[in-house]
């Protein structure tokens, strides 16, 4: 029967049932839900085919709600959500004492530096705007992904201006205690504050690819600049994050 005008897929009837059950804890014990041919009965009054169910599993597969296991069946995912400390983060108190910027997130689960990459370039034109230069000036860029428990949770391109980041241990793998912030103190461009512009979306083929997840999965862009005492912009950062790992928390004062 055709879906009148408005009205949802059946699919997405059964995922936000099964996402309230799941919220509910209905599934708690065993962490593992009914098998497909049992939500299949389950839900006899709305679908006829298996194939809605898995549509229905994927939507909270996309979620990071659920995981599928091969050869054992879906379960609700077990990850406690790394809580994104946005201004504790990045106060000098944390880098400028030789501190990581993660200690504040991860709650002693150590992130892992995957893969890590330095190279000096010719900025490309929206590096160059971001960072104040003129297109084709150098810049130092540092990738990196990150793995919480062995799970691929965020990747970072980092550009600093190759002026600043010349002579320091920017231009090396380990930039040593608190990061390139801190050699950027050492170099006399402190930064003094920042800014983050966040946004979310379906992830690029490549980058579905490069954190494991599913094509049309949720991520989270955050582009993060510093600025220094006279207000230059020091690093331009892009990271893109799985959406299903964070919880973003910014505390406040009135």
């Amino acid at each position: 029967m055709p879906r009148k005008p408005g009205e949802q897929p059946k699919y997405m009837d059964i995922a936000d049932d099964l996402r309230r059950r799941i919220e509910g804890g209905e599934f708690a014990e065993k962490g593992r839900l009914p098998a497909e041919r049992a939500l299949l009965k389950q839900y006899a009054d709305k679908v006829k085919s298996a194939v809605t169910v898995r549509q229905a599993l994927g939507v909270l597969r996309d979620e990071g709600i659920v995981e599928s296991r091969v050869g054992s069946g879906w379960y609700v995912l077990e990850w406690r959500p790394i809580v994104r400390h946005g201004l504790k983060r990045l106060k000098s108190e944390q880098w400028g004492r030789g501190k990581s910027i993660w200690d504040v997130d991860v709650e002693g689960r150590d992130p892992v530096p995957d893969g890590v990459e330095v190279e000096t370039l010719s900025a490309e034109p929206d590096v160059a705007t971001a960072l104040g230069l003129d297109a084709g000036e150098l810049v130092c860029r540092r990738s990196r992904r990150y793995l919480v428990e062995g799970v691929p949770v965020l990747r970072s391109l980092a550009y600093i201006p190759e002026d600043l980041a010349r002579g320091t241990r920017i231009t090396q793998i380990d930039t040593g205690p608190g990061g390139t912030y801190k050699q950027l103190q050492e170099a006399g461009h402190k930064p003094v504050r920042f800014r983050e512009d966040l946004r979310c979306r379906k992830a690029l083929p490549a980058e579905a690819e490069d954190l494991g997840l599913a094509a049309s999965a949720p991520v989270v862009e955050l582009v993060r600049y510093a600025y220094d005492q006279s207000d230059r912009v020091v690093e331009v950062n892009r990271m893109i994050l799985d959406a299903s790992r964070y919880l973003f928390r910014y505390d406040f004062s009135s």
